[in-house]
């Protein structure tokens, strides 16, 4: 009964999606990563998820037209050796992969490569961790170091011995300067061994090296602009040379492209993965085409990110075993992560607009497109082109097909999401209609313009890798706002000092930040 409902769902998405998902799809495989690294404010971060709420993702994942899933479960916040509790935690995580495959879904469970966390971490509970403050880099070079390390590892692996795949990354974080092909290649070889001694079904059960910012490389994080490609490409090069030799089968490879070609490690392990003759092993990872990373949740549309990229990639449609997609808060994102769905399907949905992608999402969830659409691209509008009373709007109205049921939290709490989101926007672009013919006015406009950000964070209170409890920061919003509102500033405060001093008066007053908080952030719009 449970497989006939899941079929039942299957195919009634695919009828919503219309006849793309029932194709041949032009990549054979698309997945999408679930990051829960960060947490912040439910439905927002993946980390505050119930297994519910991954299991509605899985379902709407399915009916987008994914057929991979990828969890980062945050393994590296618990500390060796296992306790009971953790034990425990995981054998209940077993629960969200077995809810992924009967979806079905292939899942992938993300891991880093040599990293552990201060036992003091385990006196919260294991989503409640944060280990970035406390992590320890594990020399895979050293044994006294290593083998601990890798018996934990395989401990953990013993519960979650129910994956499809478990991929492993070469930094970003874990690696070490310095450390050798050889070093990385001990901890498939651990997980090999592991999966044949506790694995469901071993021979099919892949290792994944996530190829990313270069094994060995000085400084391992990914997306830093310090590393260019040409910097990365031996350390990349080395590895997948030894991994052709070496690797224990079964195994694939997930090499990661950015955003664009000049920056971090560019299309460099792609490049790498065709030349090494490696890409019918290879799912090419086209990280930040749905989000970028680090960024605070908002709705923003980068339709024309994932056309450059999968452009790119298109070459590789045939040859390649797919193509992957990542966000941090994919509530924020839906639009995107139907987008890239789609195209990934049939590449000639690259051809629609923007406009028409946002009117099949909205008959996708079965919403109102007058309302979703500029409620979705509503940082992209000014105050003429949006619906009057919007939030209201979207509060009272509806999404009546089956998909919307599955989106994590609830379809009222994302309506009520993209309401407030519209509030803050609308707030924001009414308190800089006009120019400032006073000081009076210049204090009035920044208070009501700040207000409007400091209530979005309120509502999703995005803290970056930090604990929960950080005061607000500039960084905690979205950069497209601040700039705005910095921008005005500048044209139309004549005495910032003064001003930021009346504007934080104003703020602690009304209760939007406390008192030495509001000082200081107000003196950051006008000095930074």
């Amino acid at each position: 009964m449970k497989n006939l409902k899941h079929i039942i769902i299957v195919v009634f998405f695919a009828f919503l999606c219309g006849s793309a998902i029932a194709q041949k799809p032009a990549f054979r495989h698309c997945g999408f990563y679930l990051h829960e690294g960060w947490f912040f404010n439910y439905p927002f971060a993946v980390r505050t998820w119930q297994r519910e709420d991954f299991a509605n993702m899985f379902h709407l994942l399915r009916g987008m037209g994914y057929d991979q899933v990828g969890i980062w479960p945050m393994l590296e916040a618990i500390p060796m050796p296992l306790s009971k509790k953790d034990e425990l935690a995981l054998k209940e995580f077993r629960m969200i992969i077995e809810d992924a495959r009967s979806t079905p879904l292939e899942c992938w469970i993300m891991q880093c490569p040599n990293l552990t966390p201060d036992p003091a971490i385990a006196a919260k509970p294991w989503n409640q961790r944060n280990p970035y403050p406390v992590w320890r880099n594990v020399r895979l070079d050293d044994s006294v170091q290593a083998a601990p390390y890798l018996t934990h590892r395989t401990a953990m692996m013993a519960i979650l011995n129910n994956a499809d795949a478990y991929v492993t990354i070469d930094g970003d974080p874990g690696g070490y300067d310095g450390a050798l092909p050889q070093d990385w290649l001990k901890v498939f070889l651990s997980d090999r061994a592991a999966l044949d001694r506790y694995g469901t079904n071993p021979s099919k059960q892949r290792l994944i090296p996530w190829i990313w910012c270069g094994w060995g490389i000085k400084s391992v994080w990914g997306g830093n602009p310090n590393n260019p490609p040409n910097l990365i490409k031996p350390y990349t090069e080395s590895t997948i040379k030894l991994f052709k030799t070496d690797m224990p089968e079964p195994w694939e490879m997930l090499p990661g492209r950015s955003h664009r070609d000049n920056w971090a490690n560019g299309r460099v392990n792609i490049a790498l993965a065709d030349s090494l003759g490696v890409m019918d092993r290879s799912t090419i990872f086209c990280y930040e085409a749905i989000e970028f990373e680090p960024t605070p949740p908002a709705a923003i549309i980068q339709f024309d990110h994932i056309r450059r990229i999968l452009k790119d990639e298109s070459k590789y449609a045939e040859s390649a075993r797919g193509v992957f997609g990542n966000a941090q808060q994919p509530v924020m994102v839906l639009p995107n992560i139907y987008f890239f769905a789609r195209c990934s399907i049939d590449l000639s949905y690259m051809n629609k607009t923007d406009n028409e992608v946002l009117i099949d999402l909205a008959n996708f969830l079965g919403g109102p497109q007058e309302l979703l659409v500029p409620a979705w691209d509503c940082f992209q509008r000014g105050l003429e082109s949006l619906p009057t009373d919007l939030p209201n709007l979207l509060r009272k109205t509806e999404l009546i097909n089956e998909p919307a049921k599955f989106i994590p939290g609830g379809s009222k709490r994302y309506l009520e999401i993209l309401a407030l989101q519209a509030e803050s926007r609308i707030g924001l672009l009414k308190a800089l209609a006009k120019p400032a013919d006073t000081d009076k006015q210049a204090v009035e406009c920044v208070t009501a313009g700040i207000t409007s950000l400091v209530n979005w964070w309120k509502v999703h209170r995005y803290v970056n890798s930090g604990s929960g409890n950080e005061p607000f920061s500039w960084s905690y919003v979205h950069n497209s706002q601040v700039s705005q509102l910095r921008n005005w500033c500048a044209k139309n405060v004549n005495n910032p000092i003064q001003t930021a001093k009346e504007v934080a008066i104003l703020l602690s007053g009304k209760g939007v930040l406390p008192e030495k908080e509001a000082a200081q952030r107000t003196e950051e719009l006008f000095t930074k």
